[in-house]
């Protein structure tokens, strides 16, 4: 059963890795204005289906061959739980991506790009972090994960501003507007995501619910 744990860990371990690849190489492409490597984050992003299927395979075989123990139950379930959590987080980051490629086909340059930039780096501190929490089953990283969900809630909150202003004033910017918009808000779905697997992190080391994001 350790052996069967093991490998669980260490496929979940490789798509978190995987995922954070794909959200920093989309921001890459954000700041390079890179069609070429936007495009690189949307084709691989299979492979992150890939292993979320591999941990959901394994996991049905480990509770269907081993049925395991109520900690041990907890703990795959929670796996298969941050795999699809991690699953999405790489469709965001293609969304990132994909945005990046549209506006160089379109050309229309994004805007406040180093603001997003700056967001998006808060983004990849937080999904880093409520990974190593997780796989670590560290409590206190988990809900320390939660203060930096309010920090990037804050900073997207004043770039979505600063973006209507300079729509609002300027009519030909409202496309470029919204693209930088779409972005923010997959970069914030990434920091909810980053969330549930803090709080999935804080009930398997502690058998009870606790919501992170209030």
């Amino acid at each position: 059963m350790v052996h069967d744990y093991d490998y669980l860990r260490h496929t979940l371990d490789a798509m978190g890795r995987r995922v954070k690849d794909a959200l920093h190489e989309s921001l890459q492409a954000l700041r390079r204005s890179d069609a070429i490597g936007a495009q690189r984050v949307v084709h691989d992003d299979p492979d992150i289906n890939a292993l979320q299927q591999e941990v959901e395979d394994r996991i049905a075989r480990f509770i269907t061959q081993r049925q395991p123990l109520l900690r041990d139950l907890r703990r795959v379930l929670a796996m298969l739980i941050v795999a699809g959590e991690l699953e999405r987080i790489g469709d965001y980051a293609k969304q990132v991506a994909e945005w990046v490629r549209r506006s160089r086909d379109e050309q229309h340059p994004l805007l406040l790009t180093a603001e997003l930039l700056e967001l998006g780096a808060m983004t990849e501190d937080m999904l880093s972090a409520s990974i190593d929490a997780f796989l670590a089953e560290d409590v206190v990283a988990a809900r320390s994960v939660a203060a930096l969900d309010d920090q990037i809630d804050a900073r997207r909150r004043a770039i979505i501003a600063a973006l209507r202003q300079a729509a609002l004033n300027d009519a030909s910017l409202f496309d470029a507007a919204i693209a930088a918009i779409d972005i923010t808000r997959a970069l914030e779905r990434v920091a909810d995501r980053a969330t549930n697997i803090a709080e999935r992190t804080v009930y398997l080391a502690t058998a009870t619910h606790e919501s992170l994001n209030e």
